[in-house]
């Protein structure tokens, strides 16, 4: 199998559409489909099984998705390691990452990257913090930046930074004017909820759970560019990281009052790899510059 159609098989999989996966491949549906009926009459076995829902592997698909996996990520690196040699970093690298950090600090750090190694190309998607966790430790994705909590998953944390979680609003907010607050403060108010849920401890989510349930929920939203507008037409106040919105902070075009809540002030936001894989050269240069990235955001408080 050709390094494409092992890449047709890993999107298919991952989206569960084909329609899905020729658009973040860039390719045509038909192309995809043929190639994947193909293989399919050269194996003899069905690979996915076509659902209304969209498309789910069969047993066979499965063994040949861990094939398709490991095959995908010992070429690229073996691709990176010939261009490491001759001074030049080239790649793919996927990153995914909790929809704040896809405003500015991700874009920030990528546009660094890509102007000293112009060749890399990237795959950077939005994804709940479980999904993040989730598909690093299981290799469908290099990069992770998450939120950092427990987890048996085989995961390694290179780098942190702190992420309280606060309460994001308009400046002519009643509540804009305090200096912390409770969950029993914002009660009377109208708030917006990520539709993902954060991934706390337990007794942080309990409580976080239990505010959910009796607040004013005006709006639930997992888009992070939405919850923006809302905050700033004045409609709702957010519970979120300020990482999501150190610009329009630093410009007092909104503002960001930390939770009194222990748990919710202590969260962090961790870059995790996965654990039994040894980086290509340009994805160790990301690793890096991310690191960077966040150790600056640690000393800036």
């Amino acid at each position: 199998m050709h390094a494409g159609i092992l890449r047709y098989l890993n999107e298919v999989s991952r989206l569960g559409s084909i329609r899905r996966a020729a658009t973040t491949l860039n390719v045509t549906s038909s192309a995809i489909n043929r190639q994947v009926l193909k293989l399919e009459r050269e194996l003899g076995v069905r690979i996915f099984d076509r659902l209304p829902s969209g498309m789910r592997l069969t047993p066979a698909g499965e063994l040949l998705l861990q094939h398709v996996r490991t095959t995908l990520h010992n070429f690229d690196r073996l691709l990176a390691d010939v261009d490491g040699l001759q001074g030049i970093y080239s790649g793919h690298i996927s990153l995914a990452a909790v929809d704040s950090l896809l405003v500015a600090f991700v874009p920030h750090a990528l546009e660094e990257i890509s102007q000293r190694y112009p060749v890399v190309t990237f795959s950077v998607l939005a994804a709940a913090p479980s999904v993040v966790l989730k598909d690093v430790a299981a290799g469908e994705t290099d990069i992770g930046l998450t939120f950092v909590v427990p987890s048996n998953l085989p995961l390694q944390l290179v780098a942190s930074a702190p992420a309280p979680v606060g309460c994001v609003m308009a400046p002519s907010h009643p509540l804009a004017v305090r200096n912390i607050l409770t969950f029993a403060d914002l009660e009377p108010y109208h708030v917006t909820f990520q539709s993902d849920s954060l991934p706390l401890a337990a007794d942080a989510q309990d409580e976080f759970a239990a505010f959910r349930n009796r607040a004013m929920a005006r709006f639930t939203s997992n888009s992070i560019e939405f919850q923006r507008a809302i905050i700033r037409a004045g409609l709702a106040v957010a519970c979120l990281a300020r990482l999501g919105f150190l610009r329009e902070l630093a410009a007092g075009e909104l503002v960001w009052v930390p939770l009194a809540s222990p748990q919710l002030r202590e969260l962090q936001i961790g870059l995790l790899i996965p654990q039994r894989r040894t980086l290509s050269p340009a994805a160790a240069h990301v690793v890096a510059t991310l690191t960077r990235h966040l150790h600056m955001i640690s000393e800036t408080g």
